[in-house]
């Protein structure tokens, strides 16, 4: 019994004193608008870790697009990892994932699109969504989306102005590398523009 007990302790131990480590990140982002026509000298905002970290008003830098619209940053930040449900209902897939915080401007306002990186064995995943700052001034609002219009609104003004998307799109993405290489993601992320509804 004490030998279990001793086994067991060990585990938790081990298991406890392995914390992730933060990883080299290359990051290539592209800024285009709906016609694809790069987006050259926009001011951005670029963060890159966990959904807490980037949502910091001041996290992350402030950079500049250049003629071709591209920004490259390179920092360090911690890969988690979780599993991801596959095509099948009942499968799931291991992932390494990370979060990148793009601050842009959504009409007048300021908004962090939080793109969520899910690296697996198939290939890249990737989702975006917007969040306005809050109370607190950390961006943690996100978008109202209303199903009856399929639209959004700002999250203090649900009944005013409908936007027919989030401010931008996702238009590729891709993370690759390990924690002995590194990681490289490239992003392009295309700046809409809106019609009300």
């Amino acid at each position: 019994m004490k030998t279990l007990l001793s086994a067991a302790f060990l585990s938790l131990f081990t298991l406890a004193s392995t914390t992730a480590q933060a990883e080299p990140v290359a990051l290539t982002l592209k800024l285009v608008d709906e016609a694809g026509k790069p987006l050259a000298g926009l001011g951005v905002r670029i963060a890159i870790g966990s959904d807490a970290e980037i949502s910091a008003p001041g996290a992350g830098q402030q950079l500049a697009t250049d003629a071709g619209g591209v920004i490259r940053m390179r920092a360090e930040a911690t890969i988690d990892r979780r599993s991801v449900p596959s095509t099948g209902i009942y499968t799931r897939h291991p992932a390494e994932y990370l979060v990148v915080g793009v601050e842009l401007d959504l009409i007048g306002r300021r908004a962090l699109y939080r793109v969520r990186l899910d690296q697996t064995k198939a290939g890249t995943v990737g989702q975006i969504n917007a969040f306005l700052p809050g109370a607190g001034g950390r961006f943690d609002q996100p978008l109202a989306f209303h199903a009856d219009t399929q639209s959004w609104s700002l999250p203090d003004d649900p009944a005013g102005l409908r936007l027919t998307g989030i401010g931008v799109e996702l238009e590729a993405q891709s993370m690759t590398g390990s924690a002995e290489t590194g990681r490289t993601i490239a992003l392009t992320i295309a700046k809409q523009s809106f019609k009300r509804r």
